[in-house]
């Protein structure tokens, strides 16, 4: 019984390891704010692309006054302006809502973002709500694209809108006044 406890205190005083212990503690914390830092940078860059593809579409909107613009050529305009996004065309969603300046209503909580069945490229849900507006109307323009995260495992304070997919949404609203025709 003395030798066991003579090797139990031996066991607790040895200093051997105790650099391993620390780095299988500290490392996983390390790892987890590094990959959400990329994280965040890539979904930054991200936003700051959509945001800036959906005002060169809505200026080009705006200024052509009297071009009936669809659904699909202003998608197709936002996706030249946002270079980065893979396969832009099946995976951004428009809602282009008239609105009275001066009875302003908010847009409807739920963002209308394209629905995919899993593995398919094709969008199976129709475009909900999409109207040019007439002239001085105000128009909101909300735009919902999906990606795929670079870490989808770095949860760290990210809170993300996620589809059934797994992909991740982002969201850009845009407003402006339909120039007299």
């Amino acid at each position: 019984m003395k030798q066991l406890l003579n090797r139990l205190l031996r066991f607790r005083n040895a200093e051997r390891g105790n650099v391993t212990i620390e780095f299988a503690l500290v490392f996983p914390v390390f790892i987890l704010i590094l990959t959400s830092s990329i994280e965040m940078g890539v979904i930054t860059i991200r936003q700051t692309l959509l945001e800036r593809g959906l005002d060169i579409a809505m200026r080009e909107v705006r200024i052509g006054t009297g071009a009936q613009y669809s659904h699909d050529e202003i998608r197709d305009m936002i996706c030249n302006g946002a270079v980065i996004f893979d396969d832009c065309q099946a995976n951004l969603r428009l809602e282009m809502i008239p609105n009275d300046p001066r009875s302003y209503t908010l847009l409807p909580d739920a963002v209308d973002c394209a629905q995919q069945a899993s593995g398919a490229l094709d969008v199976i849900n129709p475009v909900r709500h999409f109207e040019m507006g007439s002239s001085n109307e105000l128009v909101m323009v909300r735009a919902c694209m999906l990606y795929d995260p670079v870490f989808p495992t770095s949860e760290l304070a990210l809170e993300r809108t996620k589809d059934h997919n797994g992909k991740s949404a982002l969201v850009a609203v845009s407003a402006f006044t339909q120039e007299p025709r």
